[in-house]
């Protein structure tokens, strides 16, 4: 014979809707902050990436376009903008000179830019350098002191 007790445990055995709800808006929280998390971890990779890439073509940059003579007569013939060649075609560069101060100073800055499109977006970073470049050096050469 069943009691009324146990007949009281029995109808109470399972879970409400209520707890399933409750328990479906707790998990779907849940994925959705890890979601959240997880692209934006990949975009910081992504970002990262791009960044380090840039900084590699200043340095390809040096090497195509130098700023020091023989390859150059003046500090102004520095500037210019163009392009990479494979595997960096979706990159640009641009390089600026300005004088700083009095152009018998020989101060000048240059800056470098490399630029390249991410999602549709223009993306860039820029180098700011300043080089000395009196009068005197004009169509001379340099040399390191012992």
């Amino acid at each position: 014979m069943v009691t009324r007790k146990q007949r009281g445990q029995a109808s109470r055995a399972g879970l409400t809707l209520v707890e399933v709800i409750l328990a479906l808006v707790i998990l779907g929280t849940a994925l959705t902050a890890l979601i959240a998390a997880a692209s934006r971890a990949l975009s910081v990779v992504r970002q990262a990436k791009n960044l380090d890439t840039s900084r590699e073509l200043f340095g390809v940059l040096e090497v195509m376009e130098p700023i020091q003579p023989p390859f150059i007569e003046d500090i102004e013939e520095a500037a210019g903008s163009g392009s990479f060649e494979r595997p960096y075609e979706n990159y640009r560069w641009e390089r600026t000179v300005e004088v700083v101060g009095d152009e018998e100073d020989g101060l000048w800055l240059l800056t470098m830019t490399i630029s390249w499109k991410e999602n549709e977006r223009q993306r860039s970073e820029s180098v700011q350098t300043y080089v000395y470049w009196p009068e005197d050096t004009k169509g001379g050469s340099f040399e390191r002191a012992p």
